[in-house]
């Protein structure tokens, strides 16, 4: 198997010295025309080598019969063919040498079992031969600085194309068009875009490794449909990261619809959007609810940072009441803190005669627009050690009187000191002359209230540890997995493995299915009685709890009812035994659940727990394992649990404890015949006298399958 170095192949994706296009057409119009005709038409350098059987010149220059008869080597191809004669092309490159290859056809996985087979092919062919495969469904690949403009989507042909510092990686191939659009109307260019296609070897994760040093990036936008290769993503993302150039992401599928439509057009199965949402959070990639935000938000992140030594807090400065109340909503609803004016610079301002508001709006509207008043407001913000990010909304004279109202922002962040606090600004009304001078000044702008919220909302998110460090699956736990009989394990047997995972249950016997009940239980009553039966999954639903058992004789007649009701619920089920247990008395009541979406991987989930934790839906999600801290930040997610932090002076739960829990139930992502594990509920004791399971429950796959 050959294999290229990372720097030969990122050369040969975005600055190849040769290329060949292999099934160009000579007929001008058509969609495998373009490819060479963007080349000629953007002035790229390179050699360029039509291949195609049936023309002898295309463009002005000689047509090649095959890869095979080209007179050298080529770096880069683009295979413009159908399906089958694509992965005899893709063989040809492989033959001569060929490091990176894109293909335009279908017709591979999305196209049933036929399709399936020839994409195993073509994985067989580009890892024996070392090539970097980008498709196929590719529209091709662009670098804007050597006019590199290697595609077929049709946008391209517009001309003029900007050149710039983000580059964009999209599983839509339209969408590289579409980017390159609207980039341009917002006066942002772009440094690669590359159409990733089906992703049968190259996706996402890789392709941006490759481009994690590439002079010309300093930050990527994504577009995704699905992740096909979760690891290299959180590799690149923390890459990325640590390199200091932002990730911004737009997923479809967020609702039922859109993902039925994801598995349509790309043939892959898109996670719940939740998951994906939670995945992509933990590998620090920041992801947009809205597209129109997908372009600003990246350039406003790679443009700024918060400083460190400043508050996680934004100021808001408005030369209009309305329109600063409406984005410190916005801003609000995403969570972002929201610092009113300090008491020094109301102080200093006020002295200079500027009427400043009340509340947490820094308005300044009765000042007037004066240059004088808006340079001094904006200087004193951003030089006050209290200003986190200062964002200055801009009323009517942003169309009107933009050097009045938009030069003098532009002027004190030109004369700001060292560790002034970054500002940014909001134009209200369609102000395009404003928002080119914001921009050319160094000053982040937004069309948009809700672009606005999201970028900054962005800048704020929570940085991810690089390397979290999760607790390990103990040797005991492992051991009893691995011999689980495959399928829904009875409560005794899961709740045998939480405790080798260090999660404490109640006091407890387990009785034979029909054996007689024995005077003495060792347990004293009031006891909680239950079926134990891998068919009875959800017992209150079944009528196979009881709670609050008083004496023996109420316990034979309960578990007489329990046996009635099942039997009702579930005709012939399998009954295991009578699980008898202390009861216990708490503060409140959570859920620990593992699950393994088959996009984003495993994840842990924390949520009040119970029979209304389905109508709560208060919880959070984080891929797994977590370590404390990751479980810590997951519990103060979820609201209810407030109840259990002193709130209003009630008495604190062990949250500390169920933090424990979390990151020992999450070490069951590294069991792979774990499908499905779940605590609901634990109750949570008074602060320092821990928690205790009360039910559990495993699901459990033959070998990880």
């Amino acid at each position: 198997m050959i294999r290229h170095d990372d720097a030969s192949l990122l050369k040969a994706l975005i600055a190849p010295e040769s290329v060949a296009l292999v099934g160009v057409s000579g007929s001008s119009g058509k969609l495998t025309a373009r490819p060479l005709e963007l080349l000629q038409a953007n002035g790229w350098q390179g050699r360029i080598y039509p291949v195609n059987p049936t023309r002898d010149e295309i463009g002005g220059l000689k047509a090649y019969k095959s890869v095979r008869e080209l007179p050298e080597g080529v770096d880069h191809a683009y295979i413009l063919l159908n399906a089958d004669p694509a992965l005899e092309a893709l063989e040809d490159c492989a033959r001569t040498g060929v490091k990176v290859v894109s293909i335009l056809a279908d017709g591979f996985a999305e196209a049933g079992e036929e399709g399936r087979l020839r994409q195993e092919r073509l994985v067989r062919i580009a890892e024996e031969a070392g090539i970097l495969l980008i498709g196929p469904n590719s529209t091709g690949v662009v670098a804007t600085t050597p006019g590199f403009v290697c595609t077929t989507n049709a946008a391209f042909r517009a001309g003029g194309i900007t050149k710039g510092r983000l580059a964009v990686l999209s599983q839509s191939g339209s969408v590289i068009g579409t980017m390159l659009s609207r980039g341009k109307a917002q006066d942002t260019g772009f440094s690669v875009l590359v159409s990733t296609g089906n992703e049968a070897t190259a996706g996402v994760g890789r392709l941006g490794q490759l481009l994690l040093d590439d002079s010309g990036t300093d930050g990527f936008i994504l577009f995704l449909e699905t992740i096909r290769d979760r690891d290299a993503v959180a590799a690149f993302a923390r890459g990325a990261r640590a390199r200091g150039k932002p990730v911004v992401a737009y997923m479809i599928g967020r609702s039922e619809e859109g993902q039925a439509l994801s598995v349509s057009h790309t043939g892959a199965l898109t996670g719940s959007a939740r998951s994906v949402s939670a995945f992509l959070a933990s590998v620090g990639v920041r992801e947009v609810e809205a597209f129109e935000s997908l372009i600003p938000v990246a350039r406003t992140l790679s443009q700024l940072a918060p400083v460190p030594s400043r508050p996680r807090s934004v100021t808001v400065v408005s030369t209009t009441g309305g329109g600063g109340a409406m984005v410190i909503d916005q801003l609000a609803l995403r969570g972002v803190p929201i610092a009113g004016l300090s008491d020094a610079s109301r102080a200093k301002l006020a002295a200079q005669g500027i009427p400043l508001g009340h509340g947490k709006l820094v308005d300044v509207t009765l000042a007037g627009t004066r240059y004088d008043r808006m340079k001094e407001v904006v200087s004193t913000l951003m030089a006050d050690p209290e200003t986190g990010m200062l964002l200055v909304v801009i009323g009517s004279s942003a169309q009107f009187n933009p050097e009045l109202a938009v030069a003098p922002i532009v002027d004190a962040r030109a004369d700001a000191p060292a560790g002034a606090a970054p500002v940014l600004a909001f134009p209200l009304p369609h102000a395009p002359e404003s928002l080119t001078m914001l921009e050319a000044g160094g000053v982040p702008a937004f069309r948009t209230v809700e672009t606005c919220a999201e970028a900054i909302a962005a800048l704020f998110a929570p940085v991810p540890d690089v390397e979290p460090v999760a607790a390990a699956l103990p040797a005991e736990a492992e051991a009893l997995i691995a011999v689980l009989v495959p399928g829904t394990q009875g409560e005794t047997t899961s709740a045998r493995v939480m405790r080798a995972l260090g999660v404490p249950g109640p006091l407890s016997v387990v009785l034979a299915p029909h054996a007689e009940l024995p005077a003495d239980l060792g347990i004293p009553y009031p006891v909680v009685a239950k079926l134990v039966s891998a068919d009875l999954p959800h017992k209150t639903e079944a009528g196979a709890i009881r709670v609050g058992v008083t004496d023996r004789a109420a316990l034979m007649r309960a578990i007489a009812d329990m046996k009635a009701s099942a039997e009702a619920h579930r005709p012939g089920f399998r009954l295991e035994g009578i699980l008898i247990q202390e009861m216990c008395q708490g503060l409140g009541e959570a859920l620990i659940g593992l699950t393994r979406d088959p996009v984003a991987g495993p994840m842990v989930t924390v949520a009040m727990g119970g029979v209304m934790t389905e109508i709560y839906r208060d919880s959070a999600v984080h891929p797994a394992p977590v370590d404390i801290d990751a479980a810590r930040a997951m519990i103060a997610q979820v609201k209810g649990f407030a109840l259990l932090s002193g709130y209003r002076n009630r008495p604190k739960g062990d949250l500390e404890a169920l933090a424990h829990a979390v990151a020992a139930v999450s070490a069951l992502a590294g069991a792979a015949r774990i499908q499905e594990a779940e605590i609901n509920p634990i109750l949570v004791r008074p602060e320092g006298e821990g928690v205790v399971m009360l039910d559990a429950l495993l699901s459990v796959v033959t070998d990880g399958l």
